[in-house]
């Protein structure tokens, strides 16, 4: 009962927090600072060989001689130290974690002394000049939920030259039907008939809601866990940072049908997203592709078989799109 009690207070905490938008920042500041404070994080990162080389490709590509560039939320300095190597104007690399002193020691070492580290928030950035390049790596999981758009737009509306570039700017979402490899498939409780022993009376007990996180609903799966996607992929969302201004031009209410080419069953919709530097610079986080250090989500749903030809038709509604259990999703 207690622990109850305090997983509630705790909870009701956070939402009170989270409907303030002065405390909502503030909030997703703290947390996003503890979390890229962890040096395995940044291990991850660099590790990303997908992630990796395209920005090196694209960073030899867009950065020119002469450029003012800002690279947000640098981490250990990995983006900057590729555009050191074409000798712009300026580098400017701004990181409000304490980690930002690994990455001054890193260039330091590598004898690396054309970039400009600044310990700080995006928001309170303000360079004496205007950018030719924002440089960025803010793609959570769920591609919004590290607050991409509202940052990148900010600095892009406050410092970014009309002429300037945003990299990467373009991109696509997708969310894509599966069917899971036996041994990943976690069936609803409900689902579940054991040895003679039927849970199907519990999907529609009333008590059972109480014990459904936030996250029930919208999970995580590992990236060999898909046994194939039944739908041809097909983006749902594109959007280009270079083209818009405000986060409301992103829609957040979405239908769309797939056609079923390769049956089997269904056992929820995984989402991917591809980021775009141009028609040869891209790359995305498939759980079918080469992997990236981004986990999938998976909207579960109940197993369903669907044969060739059938439609699957679904909403999605990103109340917020920051934060993804705010998500809902309806299959038709």
């Amino acid at each position: 009962m207690i622990e109850r009690l305090l997983k509630s207070s705790i909870q009701l905490s956070k939402d009170i927090l989270e409907s303030n938008e002065w405390c909502r920042t503030a909030l997703y500041d703290v947390i996003n600072k503890v979390t890229f404070n962890s040096i395995y994080t940044h291990e991850m990162m660099i590790a990303d060989k997908v992630r990796i080389n395209s920005y090196y490709k694209a960073i030899r590509r867009y950065v020119k001689s002469g450029d003012i560039v800002v690279d947000l939320g640098t981490g250990t300095g990995i983006l900057s130290l590729f555009s050191a190597q074409q000798n712009p104007k300026k580098i400017y690399a701004i990181d409000h974690s304490d980690f930002i002193n690994i990455a001054r020691k890193i260039a330091r070492y590598n004898n690396i002394n054309n970039i400009t580290f600044v310990q700080t928030n995006s928001r309170d950035f303000k360079p004496i000049e205007k950018v030719d390049i924002i440089l960025h790596e803010q793609l959570g999981q769920a591609l919004f939920n590290e607050n991409m758009i509202e940052n990148i737009l900010d600095l892009k509306k406050r410092i970014l030259k009309e002429t300037g570039k945003i990299l990467p700017g373009k991109f696509e979402l997708f969310l894509e039907p599966i069917c899971l490899k036996e041994e990943y498939k976690i069936p609803y409780i409900w689902e579940n008939n054991i040895f003679g022993l039927d849970f199907n009376f519990l999907k529609h007990d009333d008590e059972i809601e109480k014990y459904k996180p936030r996250f029930y609903e919208n999970q995580s799966i590992e990236h060999h866990s898909i046994d194939h996607f039944l739908c041809e992929p097909q983006s749902i969302l594109s959007f280009d940072l270079n083209k818009i201004n405000d986060a409301n031009e992103i829609p957040k209410f979405i239908e769309a049908s797939k056609e079923v080419v390769q049956s089997g069953l269904m056992d929820g919709l995984c989402l991917y997203f591809k980021v775009i530097f141009d028609d040869e610079i891209n790359f995305d986080t498939s759980p079918l592709h080469a992997r990236t250090h981004w986990s999938n989500p998976l909207f579960r749903t109940e197993s369903k078989h669907y044969n060739d030809g059938e439609i699957i038709s679904f909403k999605l509604t990103m109340e917020d799109l920051i934060k993804r259990e705010t998500w809902l999703l309806s299959i038709r």
